[in-house]
């Protein structure tokens, strides 16, 4: 659930707060076999299934400047319970009607067990020219 808004001419306010449960769920930290409850751990991580109930944000705010040939943008998820979260910054700039250059990063942070977490090392810094026609 949530809410979309502009606010005077481009400035775009997106928030979401998100519920996922998981049907028959098993708790991976109750298997007594240790090797077993490892491979449970880190499957429930890759899934993002670690809990029975997950909830967290989603934000987004974007704005465009210079009649419209610049735009930037920050969007963020955010879980509670185990802490992580995504966060992307980025700007958009109109060199002509047919190219567009982007500057952004992906920035994931949490413990090694959450699912961003586990995305840390990929973390990036990205450049895009974009040619349409």
């Amino acid at each position: 659930m949530g809410g979309d808004r502009t606010f005077f001419d481009y400035l775009n306010i997106n928030f979401q707060y998100y519920l996922r449960h998981v049907t028959n769920y098993s708790d991976p930290q109750a298997i007594a076999d240790p090797l077993l409850r490892f491979a449970a751990i880190q499957t429930s991580a890759l899934w993002n299934q670690f809990s029975r109930s997950q909830h967290g944000v989603s934000v987004r705010a974007s704005n465009k400047w210079l009649n419209e040939t610049l735009e930037g943008e920050i969007a963020a998820v955010a879980s509670f319970g185990r802490s992580n979260y995504f966060i992307r910054p980025k700007l958009v700039y109109a060199f002509t009607d047919n190219v567009k250059g982007s500057l952004g990063l992906d920035i994931y942070r949490g413990e090694s067990s959450t699912f961003f977490g586990r995305l840390r090392d990929n973390s990036l810094l990205f450049a895009e020219m974009k040619y349409g026609f």
